[in-house]
């Protein structure tokens, strides 16, 4: 695994022997201040990093002090380097967790180790075929508390909030196939967007996806694909198209790309995209929505709620910024009927879990914000609520 041009960023490592290591039963704190209940036993005096970063490594939560009285800890030989969680989210998994395994560099015959959180303990598919990508051993995932040999513990090279710089990415995109990285027929013109799925879209995504589609771009869905065919998809165009949102931290593990960039936003700080493409797009153009509309989902509302924007306005960006030639001729915002049926399929999605009333009432109320381009107060107030 060499380095490309650039110089890479000064990054620490620690080492452990004999380390307790626990299954989670939750990777994140159950309340603020709160410790984890799992993970790492990490002595007193072990660097910061080590522990579980949150809000950008403004704050970095630890792990229990000791193992409970009376834990059954199964020798785990060998060498081992710490990724982190194993958790069944591509975006939590690529954003915050794959940034400790550079150490792979200086030290190839690691072997990663995860640390199971839930009831089905399992590693990530997208984990295992990264892995693969960079001729990693195979993954050992801690299922059971375990006294581990040695773990290599890397300082994180990228962390959730802030920017993911290019020397960052020169460094973990050099270990991955120099193949992948080099436009071999791609298509030069890419839409990411999400008006297929319903767990967190803006208005008329769909609408806008088929207006790209008429431009010539390809409709990419990266869940469709192998993680292989989705770095060369990326490293390959020319311009894209994308909405905020998970799949962008893809673009943590690749080195500087050639596209230029449109982001159309869920939120309007678009941090995601900000901290993934500000040092690594040729060109990056953030399209800002107007606000959120409301959500049917009470435990992590604003990632899945309807976001508003003007699909045409949108394309008229994109047009002014030479992602497009033309307009369609229609607009979508004044089509009652497709509006509200951009609408209800969200609407639908969450019904089993907000019930019909609350859905129907919801689809409702969503339609009136759209259609006078003005947030709803009540439908405001629930993004502020968790479940």
């Amino acid at each position: 695994m060499n380095l490309s041009a650039g110089a890479a960023p000064p990054l620490r490592l620690a080492r452990f022997h004999d380390l307790s290591v626990l299954p989670y039963a939750g990777w994140r704190p159950a309340a603020p201040g709160a410790a984890l209940t799992g993970g790492p036993v990490f002595p007193p005096g072990a660097p910061d990093w080590v522990h579980m970063p949150m809000q950008g490594g403004r704050q970095w939560v630890h792990g229990p002090h000791a193992a409970p009285s009376g834990t059954d800890l199964e020798p785990l030989p060998g060498r081992y380097a710490f990724v982190g969680p194993a958790v069944a989210h591509f975006g939590h998994m690529v954003g915050e967790f794959l940034h400790r395994l550079w150490v792979l560099r200086q030290e190839p015959g690691l072997r990663p180790l995860l640390v199971a959180t839930g009831p089905r303990p399992s590693i990530p598919g997208c984990v295992a075929d990264y892995l693969r990508l960079v001729g990693a051993p195979e993954p050992v995932l801690v299922d059971r508390p375990r006294l581990v040999e040695e773990l290599v513990v890397g300082e994180p090279g990228r962390l959730l909030g802030a920017t993911c710089t290019a020397a960052y990415g020169r460094m973990v995109g050099a270990m991955l196939p120099p193949a992948l990285l080099e436009p071999t027929g791609q298509a030069r013109d890419l839409a990411i967007l999400r008006g297929h799925l319903q767990t967190g879209r803006c208005i008329g995504e769909a609408w806008i996806e088929d207006h790209l589609a008429a431009e010539g771009y390809r409709i990419f869905r990266p869940e469709q694909h192998p993680l292989a065919e989705q770095i060369a998809a990326l490293a390959g165009a020319e311009r894209i198209v994308a909405a905020e949102g998970s799949a962008l931290h893809l673009f943590d593990l690749l080195p500087p790309v050639r596209a230029r960039i449109a982001v159309i936003g869920r939120r309007r700080g678009m941090a995601i995209p900000r901290g993934c493409l500000e040092e690594k797009a040729a060109e990056l153009h953030l399209i800002r929505p107007d606000f959120i509309i409301g959500t049917l989902h009470r435990r992590n509302p604003r990632a899945n709620a309807l976001t508003f924007i003007d699909p045409v306005q949108v394309l008229g960006t994109l047009r002014e910024a030479g992602f497009i030639a033309g307009l369609p001729a229609a607009g979508f915002l004044n089509d009652t009927a497709r509006l509200q049926a951009d609408i209800e399929a969200y609407a639908l999605h969450w019904r089993h879990l907000a019930g019909d009333a609350a859905a129907t009432a919801f689809a409702a109320a969503a339609l009136a914000s759209c259609q006078a381009r003005r947030q709803d107060p009540v439908l405001a107030a629930a993004l502020a609520a968790r479940g």
